[in-house]
């Protein structure tokens, strides 16, 4: 262990900090369940509730609902899920291709094989070109696990597709929760799981911040934008005023990205490389304060004096 800016370095496991990539917290655990015990919706709240997600179906995470869309399709194993990024790096998440396997391939190209699109809006930005591929005539499915809170400037996100993906703990202080918004009408939706009434209140009561999270994402990144400049670095990523960062993306500036990685997430920090890019990304979210974002630039200081 190491002492450095009254903060230290290297911690014992047990006594690591925590920042993850998720707002959730620890104490939140307690926090969820007095918010469920005690929760009332006005008119207002419910509508704004319904008018966010739609038709829609809870699920344990965000994983479970990209497979459950997938399987209303009749796809063969020799069918092809055609994966697009805004980014159009050919590294995708297997959280999303782990699923798409289990039923049949994908690919980064359309093909004669291509049944099917799967839109990815990576990392609070939106893919915009939606409006040419829905001239495909294909079924598509959007991904909204890390851009809960992003929209082109037609706010038309999330109603190009038969289904949306929202992952809950990316954007809210939740352990889990995934939700399938559904514009199929042919689609059954299963209410009845014992999970629902939970997770439907603390998305009522945390939906109902919105505005707040979305300004201190943005005013976060602002804060982590100007810091790592400080320290050579660029942004990765320029947002419109329409999206809400996920992570803070920033461009590597000759730093050993593996090594970066495994010295922050054993100080405590959730983050990784965009891998197929020479490119890292930490927490953004709105629980951060200037005191925990300053902690974690402190951790890249240090990581970049040592291995100088």
């Amino acid at each position: 262990m190491i002492f450095h800016k009254e903060q230290i370095i290297n911690p014992d496991s047990f006594r690591q900090p925590s920042f993850f990539i998720s707002p959730f917290t620890t104490a939140d655990l307690k926090r969820n369940a007095d918010i469920v015990k005690n929760s009332s919706f006005c008119e207002k709240t419910v509508s704004s509730y319904n008018d966010f997600f739609g038709q829609h179906e809870y699920f344990l995470s965000g994983k479970e609902a990209i497979f459950k869309a997938l399987s209303h399709y009749d796809l063969t194993k020799e069918d092809e899920v055609l994966i697009l990024t805004p980014s159009s790096n050919l590294y995708v998440s297997s959280c999303v291709t782990n699923e798409i396997e289990k039923i049949c391939t994908w690919s980064r190209e359309k093909s004669d094989k291509t049944k099917l699109i799967f839109v990815i809006h990576e990392f609070g930005k939106i893919f915009q070109d939606m409006e040419t591929i829905k001239n495909y005539n294909l079924p598509i499915i959007e991904d909204c696990a890390m851009s809960l809170f992003s929209n082109n400037a037609d706010h038309h996100i999330g109603s190009y597709g038969d289904f949306t993906i929202y992952s809950l703990p990316k954007f809210f202080p939740l352990q889990f929760g995934g939700i399938l918004k559904i514009n199929k009408p042919d689609y059954v939706v299963i209410e009845h799981k014992p999970y629902h009434d939970y997770l439907q209140k603390l998305v009522m009561h945390y939906l109902d911040d919105a505005t707040n999270i979305i300004n201190k994402r943005k005013d976060n990144y602002n804060y982590l934008l100007s810091a790592l400049r400080r320290l050579g670095f660029k942004n990765f990523t320029e947002y419109s005023e329409f999206e809400t960062p996920s992570v803070f993306m920033f461009e590597n500036n000759g730093l050993h990205l593996s090594d970066f990685k495994i010295f922050m997430q054993k100080n405590g920090v959730e983050c990784s490389i965009f891998y197929g890019k020479d490119v890292f990304f930490i927490p953004v979210h709105q629980a951060l304060g200037v005191f925990e974002m300053d902690y974690i630039i402190n951790l890249i200081e240090f990581f970049i004096h040592e291995n100088k």
